[in-house]
C-alpha cells in the first residue's frame, strides 16, 4: 500500500510538532508527513506541482492564492466551531485531529485498497521517516576553472565547518570522477545513479529518493551521497536536470546549507549549476599560469553569460587558495565578473589525503580560519 502525502501548515510551532509526532509515532506506515510554520515556504513547496492527498492548513496560512494544483483535499484547522465557513472547503477542529479522523481520511483516499483501514495500527516504528521542514536552504557552489587548486578540500572543509557549527549541511559532489570516498564512507545501496534517474524521469517524489540515498558522517555531522555507478549518469544529465536537483533541495527545506562541489569545465551543465546556486566560491591559485588561465576564463565567462542573458553579479566570492606570502601575488588584479580576491587560504605544507582516512588540516589552524572567514559570509 502506498503512503498518503499529507501536509500540515500552522504558525503554531508547538502544535505542528505535536501533530507531526502523532502521525509519525502512530501512522508512519500509512502517511508521508510534511510540515510548515511559515506561509512563504509552504507556498514555494506547493508550487512545485507535487501530488498532495491532504492539506491541513490554519486560516492565517490559507489564502485564495494558495497553489491548489495537485491537492486532492484541503482541511482548514479551526479552534472550535468557525464563525463562518467558505464554500468548497473542509473544516476540522484541531482538538479532534486523532485516530478517527486519520482512519476516515485513509478510507476515503485508499478505498481501492481492501486493507486500508486495517493497515492503520498504533505502534512506534523502528525508523521514523524525517519530515520536510521549513528551513531556508542556502546553496553554495565551489568552483574553479583550474585543476589542482584544492577546490574539493575547500568544499569538504566548508561542509565540516558548517556541520560543527550545528547546521544541517549536505555535501553534494557533481564531479564525474569523485573523491568523496577519500573523505566519507561511501558504502550504500543507493547513489547518485538512482537520483539522476528520478530527475530524468521527472518523478514528483524526487525528495524521497534523496532522503533514501543520503548518508550521514556522524563524526563530522555532514550528509552526502555515494558516487554514481557510472560517470555517464552525471555526464548525460541535461542542464535543466542539474537545476531541478538544486531546486529540489531548496524546496525540501530540510537543510540549512548545501555545499556543491563542481567539476572544472565551463559547460552548459556547470553554467546551469552556477545560475541555480545562491552563492559561488570561485577558487584561484597564486602562480603566473593560473593568472593567465583566470584572465582567459573571465573573458569566456563574460561572453557566455552575455550570450545566455545571465548574470552572476552579487553571487561571486573569489578565494586564493594555497597562498604563500613569500611568493609574488600574480593574480592580485584578476577581475572576474567585477569581483576581486577577498579571501586568502594559506598554504599548508604536508597536507595530504589518504584513501579511506582523509587527513584534513585542523580547522583550528590558519587554513581553518580561512574557511571560517569564507563560510561566515554565508551562514551569518
Amino acid at each position: 500500500m502506498g503512503k498518503l502525502n499529507v501536509v500540515i501548515a500552522d504558525t503554531d510551532e508547538a502544535y505542528v510538532e505535536s501533530i507531526v509526532n502523532f502521525f509519525m509515532a502512530n501512522h508512519s506506515q500509512t502517511f508521508l508527513i510534511s510540515s510548515f510554520t511559515k506561509q512563504e515556504f509552504l507556498y514555494d513547496f506547493l508550487s512545485e506541482l507535487r501530488k498532495i492527498d491532504v492539506l491541513l492548513v490554519s486560516p492565517e496560512m490559507y489564502s485564495e492564492s494558495l497553489p491548489k494544483d495537485g491537492i486532492s483535499e484541503i482541511f482548514i484547522l479551526t479552534s472550535g466551531e468557525p464563525p463562518e465557513k467558505r464554500e468548497g472547503l473542509n473544516y476540522i477542529d484541531k482538538s479532534k485531529l486523532g485516530d478517527e479522523f486519520v482512519k476516515e481520511i485513509a478510507e476515503r483516499h485508499l478505498m481501492d485498497e481492501d486493507d486500508a483501514a486495517e493497515n492503520i495500527v498504533i505502534e512506534k516504528p523502528a525508523i521514523i521517516e524525517e519530515t520536510v521542514r521549513d528551513r531556508k536552504t542556502k546553496v553554495v557552489a565551489v568552483y574553479s576553472p583550474l585543476g589542482g587548486v584544492g577546490k574539493t578540500t575547500i568544499a569538504v572543509s566548508s561542509s565540516i565547518y558548517c556541520g560543527k557549527k550545528g547546521l544541517k549541511v549536505f555535501y553534494l559532489n557533481f564531479e564525474p570522477f569523485q573523491s568523496t570516498p577519500l573523505f566519507f564512507k561511501c558504502k550504500n545501496e543507493k547513489s547518485y545513479s538512482e537520483i539522476f534517474q528520478y530527475v530524468k524521469d521527472g518523478r514528483d517524489d524526487l525528495h524521497r529518493m534523496i532522503e533514501a540515498s543520503k548518508k550521514l558522517d556522524e563524526d563530522q555531522n555532514v550528509y552526502y551521497l555515494s558516487p554514481p555507478e557510472s560517470i555517464f549518469d552525471i555526464l548525460d544529465a541535461k542542464p535543466e536536470d542539474y537545476k531541478r536537483l538544486i531546486n529540489e533541495f531548496k524546496a525540501m527545506g530540510m537543510y540549512d546549507i548545501v555545499i556543491v562541489d563542481m567539476s572544472s569545465e565551463l559547460s552548459d551543465r556547470n553554467i546551469a549549476l552556477l545560475e541555480a546556486c545562491d552563492e559561488i566560491v570561485l577558487v584561484l591559485a597564486q602562480d603566473a599560469i593560473s593568472n593567465i588561465k583566470a584572465e582567459c576564463f573571465s573573458r569566456q565567462l563574460d561572453e557566455l553569460l552575455k550570450r545566455k542573458g545571465l548574470t552572476l553579479t552579487g553571487k561571486l566570492t573569489l578565494v586564493l587558495n594555497k597562498y604563500n606570502f613569500h611568493m609574488a601575488l600574480e593574480v592580485e588584479t584578476v577581475d572576474i565578473n567585477d569581483e576581486f580576491i577577498s579571501v586568502y587560504m594559506p598554504i599548508v605544507p604536508g597536507m595530504t589525503a589518504i584513501k579511506g582516512n582523509a587527513k584534513l588540516v585542523d580547522l583550528q589552524g590558519e587554513f581553518g580560519a580561512g574557511i571560517q572567514e569564507l563560510m561566515d559570509k554565508f551562514i551569518f
